[in-house]
């Protein structure tokens, strides 16, 4: 009985989620709507996407309106007065795991009301994270923000494009390896509740951390399946990696149809899968010490999970990425377990946030190096050759006998409600 109610239950919220791309009838706008996702910068205005009577819209704004829509996060609530207009068909097909119906072209836009509880608080901790790191340089600052929350509005082009030509621009992006530090970093706390207190705290964090990053397609896989390792460490159950991939996946699917047409999703969908699928017996093949071998196979299986989305999307692969990733992933780790607990300290008291963030802003600046010379190396080949020479590498690699020390022994020492997930 549980089975049908579930797929009636996803059926329903299916068709409202396709129906939520269909092109209101009304021309014009006039009430309140709530920002839905941060407002960034697109050319020489902002934009971002409000939602107004259940109709997701996007806005472009310029001059004062631009202005206006800078000072805003998700979850505020502001008036506004507009008009409705189409989409072209190519920006209407990127917006479309948004759920955007059409633009909004705003003559009026007042000051933001109380937002709701959820996002005030999120917003909150947002606040007094960035206000914790204000003794950084503007850079590292910007850096910090994308590595622990996925904030990388005020990065500036080239550093973005440095760490997408180094392979390293998926630690902005929020996903499972974010999650998995944070309950790393609270485990020990965790550990001194009792078995349903810990995953009823484990469950809280992770959606309060996925409220905190804006629930992405990437923040949304990495916590249905941290949510569902979490569920099975308590229950006793054993469940691989591989299932607990396809679960999220089967249930988000379902829920949000329109959730595969997003580019992040892919990616955080074929990294977790090659990881999943590969990590293991590429760690059980590779000479060198552990703490080589884990990190290089996790990459390199990462890297082979999203070869496709790589060739077929950006047109480029990083040939020298799984080095870059070996000299900053520790790094980026250490900023994100450190980096949060130390900035919220430092938010909320200034006098001690300079001596609190400074191992933050070694490390991030450690990745910005690291970054920038990833950028300079990297031969401009193209997508082919280099995907090729990791299909090669890993067959090779493959092709060896395997060894006693592996890296599924060491993920099993580790409970499940904090293996970090990609």
């Amino acid at each position: 009985m549980l089975i049908p109610l579930c797929v009636l239950g996803a059926s329903v919220l299916s068709q409202r989620a396709s129906a939520g791309l269909h092109e209101p009838t009304v021309r014009s706008v006039t009430g309140w709507a709530e920002v839905v996702t941060d407002p960034e910068r697109l050319g020489g205005g902002i934009t971002t996407i409000v939602r107004v009577d259940g109709v997701r819209l996007v806005i472009d704004g310029y001059g004062h309106v631009g202005k206006r829509l800078q000072r805003l996060s998700a979850g505020d609530r502001v008036w506004i007065e507009g008009r409705v207009r189409r989409l072209s068909p190519t920006r209407r097909s990127r917006l479309a795991f948004r759920h955007v119906a059409a633009g909004l072209d705003v003559g009026l836009i007042g000051d933001p009301a109380l937002p709701r509880p959820l996002a005030r608080a999120a917003n909150r901790v947002r606040s007094v994270l960035a206000r914790g790191v204000t003794s950084m340089p503007v850079l590292e600052r910007s850096l910090f923000l994308g590595l622990v929350i996925g904030d990388d509005r005020a990065e500036p082009a080239e550093l973005i494009a440095d760490f997408r030509r180094s392979g390293l621009s998926h630690l902005t992006a929020v996903s499972g390896q974010n999650i998995g530090f944070l309950l790393i970093a609270l485990g020990p706390l965790l550990r001194r509740l009792r078995p349903r207190a810990r995953w009823i705290s484990t469950i809280g964090c992770i959606g309060w951390f996925a409220a905190m990053t804006r629930f992405e397609p990437s923040v949304l896989r990495a916590a249905v399946m941290a949510g569902l390792s979490a569920t099975v460490f308590w229950r006793g159950w054993r469940a691989s990696p591989t299932r607990l991939l396809a679960l999220a996946v089967i249930a988000l699917t379902l829920i949000d149809p329109l959730i595969v047409r997003s580019v992040g999703w892919w990616l955080s969908v074929g990294a977790t899968a090659g990881i999943s699928l590969l990590a293991g017996p590429l760690a059980r093949r590779l000479p060198g010490p552990r703490w080589v071998v884990e990190p290089a196979s996790a990459s390199l299986s990462a890297q082979l999970g999203v070869l496709p989305v790589s060739i077929l999307v950006f047109h480029r692969m990083p040939l020298f990425g799984l080095l870059s990733n070996l000299l900053a992933g520790p790094l980026a780790g250490m900023v994100m377990v450190w980096g949060i607990p130390a900035a919220l300290v430092g938010g909320a008291v200034p006098a001690v946030a300079r001596a609190l963030v400074f191992p933050s802003l070694l490390a991030t600046r450690w990745v910005l190096i690291v970054a920038r010379l990833g950028s300079k190396v990297e031969p401009d080949l193209p997508a082919w050759i280099s995907g090729t020479v990791h299909l090669v590498l890993t067959g090779a690699i493959l092709r060896r006998p395997q060894r006693s020390s592996t890296l599924s022994s060491t993920l099993s020492s580790i409970p499940s409600s904090t293996r970090p997930n990609r």
